[in-house]
């Protein structure tokens, strides 16, 4: 059994500047209907996202709850998210599960409340599940134990959407940096878990085939590439065109990143699913058990 974390009284207070609003959710399982992701279910145990990336379209959905406050300057852990996820296991049989859709699973906050952890602790007694992370954190390596255990049917993807750490202090402000993203990738993949790079949403890059290179030789068993999705009169627009990065949005910048991960990565494996449209496309596949690896656009609803 897990421990009842929801024992713990919400309390608002600041973690290195970020308003922290514990909460104890309803639900915490979102069924998702679209199978061209390849996972059944979108797992979050926080609300909101402490890494404030300035692209991220999830920004328009909490201005209804927080109204002028700045994405990234809040976050809400669903305190009762192993609880609950412990009452609803039994819809796990053989489902997918992806952590997490609309926030990182490993932003800074999971330092002090684990509930990542916690979640993936009651996922690791669902033996018929698969299980696929997405973290653009090194903080993924903290729980690097319980990932081994997994064994085949977990996989982690990581999002490196630029190889110029410039770009990314603009763009990500307050995310890893770009070469510690790089470590993690080689140290899960030395231990032997499975894991993709997420070049989502695509960002300006200084060298495509140098990033396709490092991208194999870190031991990734995948890539991924994406484009960005805009918000309707995004101001995010504007950083791109202050900074000269408006071919970003270019399909053809996409497909010679794309095209440069395809001839660095291993040969793609494919088992009948299609590839999601608009979302980009996934290169280099090698077998992952019984099920095709799909990278889901990210943030997909909330």
């Amino acid at each position: 059994m897990v421990p009842l974390l929801s024992a713990v009284e919400p309390m608002p207070h600041l973690f290195h500047e970020l308003r922290i609003e514990p909460e104890e959710a309803r639900s915490i399982l979102r069924p998702q209907r679209d199978e061209r992701y390849g996972f059944g279910f979108a797992l979050s145990p926080y609300r909101g996202c402490g890494h404030g990336c300035r692209y991220c379209y999830v920004r328009e959905y909490p201005n209804a709850l927080h109204g002028a406050e700045e994405w990234g300057g809040w976050s809400a852990p669903k305190m009762n998210a192993p609880e609950l996820l412990w009452q609803q296991r039994h819809r796990l049989h053989n489902q997918s599960v992806f952590l997490a859709s609309a926030t990182d699973p490993y932003q800074p906050l999971e330092r002090e409340f684990r509930l990542t952890r916690g979640c993936l602790e009651v996922l690791l007694k669902c033996p018929t599940t698969r299980v696929l992370l997405h973290t653009r954190s090194p903080l993924v390596i903290q729980d690097l134990d319980l990932l081994r255990e997994f064994g085949a049917r977990l996989s982690v993807g990581f999002s490196i959407p630029t190889d110029d750490d410039t770009v990314r202090q603009i763009v990500e402000p307050k995310a890893p940096p770009i070469p510690s993203r790089w470590a993690a990738v080689e140290r899960l993949s030395a231990s032997g878990i499975q894991v993709g790079i997420s070049a989502t949403p695509l960002m300006a890059m200084v060298d495509p085939r140098a990033f396709a290179r490092r991208a194999r030789l870190s031991g990734a068993n995948s890539a991924w590439v994406g484009g960005l999705r805009l918000l309707k009169n995004d101001p995010f627009y504007q950083v791109l065109a202050r900074h000269g990065w408006l071919h970003v949005l270019d399909k053809a910048y996409q497909a010679e990143v794309r095209e440069a991960l395809r001839a660095a990565m291993p040969p793609v494996v494919r088992h009948g699913k299609k590839m999601p449209r608009g979302c980009g496309a996934a290169v280099g596949y090698r077998p992952m058990a019984a099920q095709t690896f799909l990278q889901p656009a990210l943030f997909e609803g909330l």
